[in-house]
């Protein structure tokens, strides 16, 4: 019996998606590789022949320019993409790789002293402002406290140390709903010193001047050169895409574990190497293996075959692992994701 017309449309529907997100980083690496000539012309300009005698193979100089240019036109891109999963994931409403509602979230959001690993040109850094992401919140709970003295009001007036311990019971009950808190202090660990001028651009941006410190060194150096962090310091730790281009891993991360305070909590969104235990997953790593051939050297270094998950979870004692893939993303995802909260 042959089959119907919708099945085949069907069938045909998803053999060109799967080809489609197949040929996805290839596209992405020809889209890198046209800020080629941009890239020698501004070494040239600047002088920096070495970099320029070691070139995209030999010389991370190289990589980092070529992946400053092209990242002006792809971060902003990649941010339009990702934030659906980033803004709630800081405002702690991530369970089993899936935004839910406050009300059914498991941690507080991101708040207090906060480290942001690889900011790059500041594609996040507004998502730490107090100003523009607290004050629909802080406009609601005024609404709610002159609501509820007017209740109180109406037959008893309460005492000072009454209404001290009602904002004291509002505040530990916003803390489990999933919201953000807020932050008093934010590092941007960024060693590459060709996108700081945009990172501190989009910092003034974002009116955290006063609050967001660029920390110019690699996350190996963080004892050396920031005494002002101190093992059990951080509130929070923050890592978007980053941690796939940081030297060592699976070391770097346990260092920063072990600046987390207990309690602290680590928000992750992260790609990461294809799982062989899933549909297609041999064929899969095999095709994510070959692109990674490529990949590091298009795109400034980064990874694919990473396994940040399981580097994460062996960090060091977590009082709670909520972190899983997306379900929504397909078998022949070549980049998938890593997503949700860690608490120590």
């Amino acid at each position: 019996m042959a089959p119907s017309p919708s099945r085949l449309v069907g069938a045909f529907t998803t053999l060109k998606q799967t080809l489609l997100a197949l040929l996805g980083p290839w596209v992405f690496m020809a889209l890198s590789a046209s800020y080629l000539p941009t890239t020698i012309l501004s070494l040239l300009r600047q002088r920096r022949f070495l970099a320029l005698l070691g070139g995209p193979l030999l010389s991370n100089e190289f990589q980092s320019v070529w992946f400053g240019h092209f990242w002006s036109l792809a971060g902003p891109q990649v941010r339009s993409m990702a934030e659906e999963n980033v803004v709630p994931l800081l405002e702690g409403r991530v369970v089993k790789g899936q935004v839910v509602p406050k009300s059914e979230a498991h941690a507080p959001g991101v708040g207090g002293v906060v480290l942001e690993i690889g900011p790059g040109s500041g594609m996040w850094v507004s998502l730490f402002s107090d100003e523009k992401y607290l004050k629909d919140e802080e406009e609601q709970g005024r609404g709610e406290e002159e609501e509820g003295l007017s209740a109180s009001w109406a037959t008893i007036t309460p005492s000072s140390e009454q209404l001290q311990q009602q904002q004291q019971q509002k505040q530990a009950t916003k803390k489990v709903v999933g919201s953000r808190q807020r932050i008093t202090q934010v590092y941007g660990i960024e060693p590459n010193y060709g996108i700081h001028p945009l990172l501190q651009h989009n910092i003034a941006q974002a009116g955290l001047s006063q609050t967001y410190t660029i920390l110019p060194f690699g996350i190996e150096d963080i004892e050396r050169y920031a005494p002002q962090i101190q093992p059990e310091s951080l509130d929070c730790i923050v890592s978007i895409l980053c941690l796939c281009s940081i030297p060592e891993p699976q070391k770097n991360i346990a260092i920063l574990y072990r600046y987390l305070k207990p309690g602290g909590r680590w928000f992750v969104y992260e790609h990461v190497k294809c799982c062989s235990n899933k549909p297609g997953g041999w064929f899969m790593n095999a095709y994510q293996a070959f692109v990674n051939l490529f990949w590091p050297i298009c795109l400034g270094g980064c990874q694919l075959r990473r396994d940040t998950g399981r580097y994460l979870r062996e960090a060091g004692p977590w009082t709670d692992i909520d972190l899983a893939q997306p379900p929504k993303e397909p078998w022949h995802q070549t980049v998938p994701h890593v997503y949700g909260i860690l608490t120590k």
